[in-house]
């Protein structure tokens, strides 16, 4: 368990600082808001959620290992598929489960309580991927420990797909200009910053769009994708884009408010 949460931290402060390096190389745009002061809630935040988060790996390999409980007997468990096609398969269903919650996070008044600490965000680089509300760490864990039991997800497709996961949220919330070329690749793939800058878009109907974590795939089938060219970098919740919420125990409020 060590093992992994070292390799995840180390995985965290790579992308951390190769996004952080590319954005002050070659930004999308001038940041509209200081940057200090934003760095610093948001890694707090990231702070306070990283015991959560321990416990929820925990918890998670815990059940991913014990091959004579119950719930491996879940597909993953019982069909005998090769470790490349187990693996690639655990990460679309956990990346799938992902979007399903995002999407939850948005239409349930009382889970968006805790998702709009996220939104309030009045800038967008790839400290914002670290901006989540304790409350909803909870939630999305309590979802991934269902989901792992219930499938019999692998502990290798469970760690796979959490360090997919934590590099693409940084990769698609960082300021930062991708060739052309390239960004037309990611919207048919993996989700670019492009895509994510409209989520968090403060027109409702921008920021309920583009769900994705890793993949456009599930915003494709399901009909949530959005492109609009030309879109004002411009971020927040709609009516509150002018007086965000300041300082960590006020974001660590914000949802009872």
């Amino acid at each position: 368990m060590d093992a992994i949460e070292t390799l995840r931290t180390v995985c965290f402060l790579a992308g951390l600082f190769t996004l952080l390096s590319w954005e002050l190389a070659l930004p999308h745009h001038s940041p509209g808001a200081p940057r200090l002061r934003r760095w610093f809630e948001n890694l707090a935040l990231a702070a306070v959620n990283g015991g959560v988060l321990a416990l929820v790996c925990y918890a998670c390999l815990a059940i991913a290992a014990q091959r004579s409980a119950p719930w491996r007997f879940g597909p993953f468990e019982t069909l005998g598929l090769p470790l490349a096609v187990r693996l690639l398969g655990e990460i679309l269903v956990l990346d799938l489960l992902a979007y399903g919650l995002h999407r939850a996070y948005h239409a349930v008044p009382a889970l968006w309580r805790f998702h709009r600490v996220h939104h309030s965000d009045v800038e967008l680089d790839v400290t914002s991927a670290s901006r989540f509300h304790l409350g909803e760490v909870a939630v999305s864990g309590a979802a991934k420990l269902g989901t792992v039991a219930l499938l019999g997800i692998s502990p290798l497709g469970l760690i796979a797909f959490e360090i997919v996961m934590l590099l693409c949220a940084q990769f698609q919330h960082a300021n930062v200009r991708i060739a052309p070329l390239a960004e037309r690749a990611l919207w048919w793939s993996f989700v670019p910053p492009a895509m994510h800058r409209i989520h968090h878009h403060p027109v409702r109907a921008d920021t309920d769009s583009n769900y994705g974590t890793i993949l456009t795939l599930w915003d494709r089938a399901l009909g949530t994708l959005r492109r609009r060219e030309g879109l004002e970098p411009r971020f927040g919740i709609e009516g509150e884009v002018s007086a965000p919420p300041r300082g960590v125990l006020r974001l660590l409020g914000y949802p009872f408010r």
